[in-house]
């Protein structure tokens, strides 16, 4: 990408971003809790912020009640221990969803019990549950999305990514997954650099939005209307379900908003995790570089960002796993792969 800018006006420009994008801004977290003995493989945050699942590597998947920093159950799918790859939360909280390879346990979060075992051909690469955990959206490793009646235990749509926006012959991997609070519609993102809209009740493409890598993240917004989409190494989009447009997109960066984002990497990053605020007016995100930020809904503007403290002074960047707000929208809470829990007052 050119701008039109005198090329020496271009350059001190660019240090200057450059620079603050390089600015360490690492940040003592208010609270912090050790979730994991060694790493966590996935994590998620129920609805209402009060507790968060971590699915384990090599150990039980656990589900903990944050400020009590207490295990309420350990999960398993199996008799023998394996690690959880991917979990989820009903909309209302009620039913959490576990998952080793080609297994998926459903469990009652009330009591801790086991509600359905559900067992499926190929590997699971990600889930997504309906507002009352009666229907799973799946990202499976033969390249197709299912979206599947848990009750009548049958698969209602099947979902594909053809390669025509990569010019592959061939469908491509699905990473991403979401299904919306009215549960009519859903979002895939995949390896074709798209994501994609679907009508779930009748299996129909609704839009189709393609990015620059692999998409990795997909998520309605609450309120409806819009959707958030972003891919790896990338930007990441706030969409117009409606007319199909952007609304704007994430800038981690200084660079004015006025003036097309130049193509180099320091202003890409890749977003592995959001949250809304409890009003919907803002979002938070987490990022592979151990930063984690605040934007305005309305607008796309960044509030803050802040690097998360590593473990270990000499491991590598932190990967920000799951993130939610409290229920008084006064605090974020964040899971990272190395299994620390933490809690961020909004300041």
């Amino acid at each position: 990408m050119i701008l039109d800018l005198p090329f020496s006006r271009f350059i001190k420009l660019l240090l200057m971003a450059l620079l603050l994008v390089g600015c360490s801004n690492e940040r003592v977290s208010d609270q912090q809790w050790a979730h994991s003995d060694l790493s966590s493989y996935a994590a998620v945050f129920s609805p209402d912020g009060k507790y968060v699942l971590v699915g384990d590597t090599d150990a039980p998947a656990r589900l903990w009640d944050i400020e009590a920093n207490k295990v309420l159950y350990s999960w398993q799918n199996n008799d023998e221990v394996g690690t959880t790859t991917a979990v989820g939360f009903s909309g209302d909280g009620k039913v959490a969803a576990t998952s080793e390879q080609d297994v998926i346990v459903l469990w009652e979060v009330a009591t801790g019990k086991p509600m359905l075992r559900l067992s499926f051909p190929v590997k699971i690469k990600a889930l997504a549950l309906s507002q009352q955990g009666d229907y799973l959206l799946l990202a499976l490793y033969d390249r197709t999305a299912v979206y599947f009646d848990v009750i009548k235990n049958r698969v209602i749509q099947i979902l594909e990514h053809d390669g025509k926006a990569v010019n592959s012959p061939i469908n491509q991997l699905i990473n991403a997954v979401a299904i919306s609070p009215s549960g009519k519609y859903g979002l895939t993102g995949g390896d074709d650099q798209t994501a994609r809209l679907w009508n779930l009740e009748t299996g129909e493409q609704i839009r189709s939005w393609k990015h620059e890598n692999l998409v990795n993240i997909v998520a309605f917004y609450p309120k409806g209307g819009f959707v958030l989409t972003g891919a790896g190494n990338g930007q990441t989009h706030f969409w117009n379900m409606v007319t199909g447009e952007e609304q704007y997109t994430l800038r981690t960066s200084a660079w004015p908003k006025d003036k097309p984002l130049p193509n180099f990497p320091s202003f890409k990053t890749t977003t592995s995790a959001i949250a809304f605020s409890p009003d919907n007016a803002y979002l938070v995100t987490g990022h592979p570089s151990q930063k984690i930020c605040l934007w305005a809904v309305a607008t796309g503007d960044n509030i803050d960002c802040w690097q998360v403290a590593r473990k270990q002074a000499l491991r590598p960047g932190v990967v920000i796993q799951a993130l939610a707000f409290s229920a008084d929208g006064k605090a974020i809470y964040s899971e990272s792969g190395n299994g620390i829990g933490q809690k961020w007052l909004i300041k």
